[in-house]
């Protein structure tokens, strides 16, 4: 198996909230970035995709954070939207402090998409991330170490897996690292399967950054 979507880039962005309550992030939130006008900016540029995910409390990440995913067409798109004055203005009525990075989807990487069980409703996202010496061996690790488990995952609730490679951004610090995003429909499934896992840490140069994340809530977020 590959990784899917390779053509596309992928962009996180992570920070912390200005809003004290998920309600009122959420309101903020949809008067901005997910507003009509701020969708179809966005859209324009080659935007595909918008998902928004909060913190599992004690998993990796801070209560009051905040988690975008999307899927560009295109770096330079990225580039062209967060390059306008007004997305800085939305983005801090919003944020405190952020961090976005685009990602492109490590070719060769072992990787699936799984449809998820009718009965199964709530996603949860596990997140890997650390800077390695070479792409490539980190792939090979990763496929060693999950390959043969894709079953056990599968069992224990696991929806989707994707590995990334960091898009290097003029003007940004050097520097190689690598993403993996794992989708759940089972939250106790993900623990008991990531307590198993072991030789992934390899892939890294250093003690890599691990997180959870679930459906943002708070009301009806804006996502496309």
């Amino acid at each position: 198996m590959t990784t899917l979507n390779e053509s596309l880039v992928f962009l996180t962005v992570r920070g912390t909230l200005v809003p004290k309550s998920p309600e009122a992030a959420c309101t903020v939130h949809n008067e901005t970035a997910g507003s009509p006008d701020g969708i179809a900016a966005a859209r324009a540029l080659g935007d595909l995709s918008h998902k928004v995910y909060a913190p599992v409390p004690g998993l990796g990440a801070q209560e009051g954070e905040l988690l975008f995913f999307d899927w560009w067409t295109s770096a330079e798109g990225i580039g062209t939207f967060f390059s306008d004055p007004r997305v800085h203005g939305m983005a801090s009525k919003l944020f405190s402090e952020r961090e976005g990075v685009v990602w492109m989807p490590a070719r060769g990487a072992f990787g699936f998409d799984l449809p998820a069980p009718a009965s199964r409703s709530e996603r949860y996202v596990g997140i890997v991330r650390g800077a390695v010496e070479r792409p490539e061996d980190a792939i090979d690790v990763f496929r060693g170490v999950l390959a043969g488990l894709l079953s056990d995952a599968r069992r224990r609730g696991q929806l989707s897996h994707q590995l990334f490679v960091k898009v290097p951004l003029p003007g940004a610090p050097a520097g190689l690292e690598v993403l993996g995003v794992d989708l759940w429909c089972d939250p106790a499934g993900m623990k008991e399967h990531y307590a198993s896992l072991e030789g992934y840490q390899k892939a890294f140069r250093g003690a890599p950054q691990t997180s959870v994340w679930q459906a943002a809530s708070g009301g009806v977020w804006s996502e496309w």
